[in-house]
């Protein structure tokens, strides 16, 4: 009763975004074109500005995400299945082996892109988890990093990672960063050092962009 209960608030969030998001003035920046819409990609951005790489890699045919298998998870997975998403219930930890098999065959084997945030789903904030570094190894896909940034947005304090929602009719600006090859032979969580840093660089930028266009 309880999972139907969150499955009709997500349900309820699912459309409020198609409001919102048809509102927006989205521009994208950064290396988009350098991204193969026929090809498949480890995508990541930070929990907090999830939003923004659903509205900057549509050109990704076969899209899939990641959602906690807790009653929290249904706000996400929902929503997400609906824009045509495959979802993946589970922790992007490395120790969650489950889950990321299955992440590494639809990357590998069935061609689907992952989006996910890389310090979800519980934190610590800002802290890039191995595991999609770990599924981009092993599937041999490259690495693509999202940073985000709206004009106008609803932030909700008291969740772990202050979870932004941009306004109706703001402006909206992601970063596409340089597809990444992750080295065969590095350790997933020493290459997390290196993650947070490109992906701080890009969110850091989209924030310098907004303000230009506010």
């Amino acid at each position: 009763m309880k999972n139907t209960k969150y499955r009709v608030y997500g349900n309820i969030l699912y459309y409020l975004l198609k409001i919102i998001f048809l509102t927006l003035d989205v521009r994208i920046m950064g290396a988009e074109k350098e991204i193969d819409g026929n090809k498949s990609y480890v995508c990541g951005m930070w929990h907090n500005k999830l939003l923004s790489i659903l509205l900057c890699l549509k050109v990704l045919k076969k899209r899939a995400g990641l959602a906690s298998p807790s009653k929290d998870g249904e706000l996400i997975a929902v929503p997400l299945e609906k824009m045509g998403y495959k979802m993946v219930r589970g922790s992007s930890d490395k120790e969650s082996v489950k889950s990321l098999v299955q992440i590494i065959k639809l990357i590998k084997n069935e061609g689907y892109s992952l989006g996910t945030p890389l310090d979800g789903p519980k934190g610590p904030i800002y802290e890039v988890k191995p595991g999609m570094i770990y599924a981009a190894q092993k599937s041999g896909k490259q690495l693509v990093l999202v940073g985000g940034a709206y004009s106008k947005k609803w932030v909700f304090s008291k969740t772990w990672d202050k979870f932004q929602l941009p306004k109706p009719f703001s402006k909206v600006v992601c970063i596409v960063g340089k597809p990444i090859d992750v080295p065969n032979d590095v350790d997933p969580k020493e290459y997390s050092k290196f993650v947070k840093e490109k992906l701080m660089e890009l969110d850091n930028q989209a924030e310098q962009e907004i303000l230009k266009l506010k």
